[in-house]
């Protein structure tokens, strides 16, 4: 990877991809399954999936944190 130090994130289910931590936001640097169109170009599904992973990475960052 170009950014060995940098905070990656494989999400293996489908829609599957490859996304950098970014100030606690996520750049999508591999769409393996091209997300809009596995959700037939809807953006709130895409969005929702981004929503979750978001609480994901916050509960996980707490639970590393206290572990």
């Amino acid at each position: 990877m170009a950014d060995p130090d940098g905070v990656y994130i494989y999400h293996s289910q489908k829609p599957r991809f490859l996304a950098k931590v970014e100030n606690n936001a996520f750049e999508v640097v591999d769409d393996v399954d091209a997300m809009i169109e596995y959700y037939k170009g809807n953006t709130n599904k895409v969005q929702g999936l981004f929503r979750a992973m978001e609480k994901w990475y916050v509960a996980y960052k707490i639970h590393k944190k206290n572990g």
